[in-house]
């Protein structure tokens, strides 16, 4: 991606977040920086310089009470992309996209039917233990979920005769009534005493995405592109658990990844 194009996207993605936090504020409800944006924050004062998103992640009952206030809510420039706004649409995770613009994903299936720039909003579902059989079944068994809702989407790519079979046997079921059972089965412990969060959305997997719930409680606050924004309370920890320990040195340029995308469009008001 060429370097002034990154730099609009970036600016687009960022005036969401503000709009969204801004959202949450008057809501009173708990959201984080997370993942590459929290990286950026805490060793770059904001967005990674190759990076090209937004992460952020709200316990599930903020993330689902937003879900549902942000439709009517959110300015009218911006669109919830979700489960319950568009059929098709088949990710466990709010993607907030901007009106009038194309970021399309390489894995972008053509049946999604807005593909505007976008950032990410990841459930935080609560979990008993992190480690034992259950756990991991379950883990296990929402990542296969998730592939299999990708394929079912995605039919369009070339496939195994294995996965053809499977798919031509579960035609006849939609993929938005998968998609309910795997929300409400990522759901299945709904004790806000449960020690744990677990974001199952995360491209970095279930067991390295369970952390005690005291590392996210009570947020503070870090600048991120001259704009506070909450982060968790013990950043460093979960930075280093996800990154390691060395998450505050720069990697080389082999390692430096961005989404690459298919397509780009911005609209006049992101050029200005």
């Amino acid at each position: 991606m060429q370097t002034n194009v990154l730099e609009q996207v970036k600016r687009v993605e960022l005036s969401i977040l503000v709009d969204v936090a801004a959202l949450c504020d008057k809501h009173d409800l708990t959201y984080y920086l997370i993942g590459g944006t929290l990286l950026g924050a805490i060793r770059h004062d904001g967005f990674i310089p190759w990076d090209d998103d937004i992460d952020i992640a709200m316990p599930r009952k903020d993330f689902e009470t937003f879900q549902k206030i942000a439709q009517t809510e959110l300015p009218e420039s911006l669109f919830l992309h979700y489960g319950t706004t568009d059929p098709d649409y088949y990710l466990p995770i709010i993607k907030i996209k901007k009106n009038g613009t194309i970021f399309e994903e390489q894995s972008a299936s053509p049946s999604i039917k807005h593909k505007g720039i976008f950032i990410d909003i990841f459930p935080l579902d609560n979990a008993k233990k992190n480690t034992g059989f259950r756990f991991h079944t379950k883990g296990m068994l929402i990542k296969q979920i998730k592939n299999y809702l990708f394929l079912k989407i995605n039919q369009e790519k070339q496939l195994s005769p294995w996965k053809k079979a499977i798919l031509s046997l579960t035609k006849p079921i939609p993929a938005s009534i998968v998609f309910q059972l795997l929300t409400k089965y990522m759901q299945t412990q709904t004790s806000e005493d449960a020690p744990f969060y677990v974001n199952y959305g995360s491209q970095y997997g279930y067991k390295k995405q369970t952390m005690p719930k005291e590392m996210y409680d009570a947020p503070s606050k870090t600048t991120f592109e001259g704009q506070l924004f909450k982060i968790p309370r013990e950043t460093p920890q979960l930075l280093e658990r996800v990154y390691g320990k060395n998450y505050m040195e720069i990697p080389p340029a082999s390692k430096r990844i961005t989404h690459n995308p298919k397509r780009i469009q911005l609209n006049e008001e992101c050029m200005a």
